[in-house]
């Protein structure tokens, strides 16, 4: 029962109260004492509530008010954060852009001294070819000199260690070859040595060749009997062979056709021969005359055409 109710119920009886008993009266006063403890209750609350409301809504003005604070702090910062930002972009531009022409005025100077560097080294390649033909025309004429300057030198191979001991070189050549060759006349030789290097006294060791060289132009003679005669005998020595004093460019040359005279020694009938300064010539029987500046043409043709044995 509300208490406006019970209020009520008690005015409307009150003419009645006197005849209640006593219990009744003392529970109606309680009642009335509970009453009013509700009534104040309610007050109280009210009040309460309505300090509630007001701290929270002062709580929220103040909530609103700190965000507002917030967030045109954040919004003051973020601002002052983009124009440094703005700042930093515009200063990395203008760096960029600097950068990037003082990049393209290098790479033009850059380029500029390649154009320069590969004129230049188009100029220094002409003259190096230029000085590579005049050096191998110098080279040839060098080679040319030397040998016109051995056109009088022969070599003897095959002539025992220690056999001139006790005599002149020359004149013991030069008695070797009347004898050996049967020349009609002892040669004149200017001059007549070993080839430098050790004396090869071992068993085994081959004797170090002479290099003889002739007053005159004889030495055709003297290689003409050598290649009629092949090979002479010299006493005790065993063998001696004679060859022209090539210049070593000539002798590499030369060397390098051994595999193809090799070969053409197996066939039958065919004449060869090395002409002057390394030319390999081949005439097969009844065939027409070939001639190789190169060991491997060389070898192709007597493999393919000769059938060495």
């Amino acid at each position: 029962m509300k208490p406006c109710e019970v209020n009520y119920w008690f005015g409307k009886r009150r003419s009645h109260a006197d005849n209640m008993p006593q219990w009744a009266q003392d529970m109606m006063s309680e009642i009335k004492k509970t009453n009013a403890g509700i009534t104040k209750y309610r007050e109280e609350t009210k009040t309460e509530i309505m300090r509630c409301k007001e701290e929270i809504e002062k709580g929220r003005k103040e909530s609103k008010a700190e965000m507002e604070k917030w967030a045109k702090s954040v919004e003051d910062n973020t601002k002052a954060q983009f124009e440094l930002l703005r700042e930093e972009v515009r200063l990395i531009s203008e760096t960029t852009i600097s950068l990037a022409n003082e990049m393209e005025a290098r790479k033009k100077e850059v380029d500029d001294t390649l154009n320069d560097q590969s004129d230049s080294i188009t100029s220094m390649e002409t003259k190096l070819k230029e000085m590579e033909k005049e050096m191998l025309k110098l080279r040839r004429r060098s080679e040319d000199l030397e040998a016109r300057s051995r056109r009088n030198n022969i070599r003897i191979v095959g002539v025992r260690e220690g056999a001139e001991t006790g005599k002149k070189p020359p004149e013991f050549i030069a008695g070797l070859l009347k004898e050996k060759l049967g020349l009609s006349v002892t040669p004149t030789l200017d001059r007549a040595h070993r080839t430098l290097g050790a004396r090869r006294d071992g068993a085994g060791a081959p004797p170090r060749a002479f290099v003889v060289r002739c007053h005159y132009y004889i030495e055709k003679e003297i290689l003409k009997k050598a290649r009629e005669m092949e090979r002479t005998p010299e006493g005790r020595s065993g063998q001696i062979h004679i060859f022209p004093d090539y210049t070593q460019e000539v002798n590499n040359k030369r060397a390098a056709f051994k595999e193809a005279r090799s070969l053409l020694r197996t066939c039958g009938g065919v004449r060869y021969g090395l002409r002057y300064p390394a030319t390999l010539v081949i005439t097969p029987e009844g065939g027409q005359t070939k001639t190789f500046e190169s060991p491997k043409d060389a070898m192709e043709f007597i493999k393919k055409t000769l059938n060495p044995g």
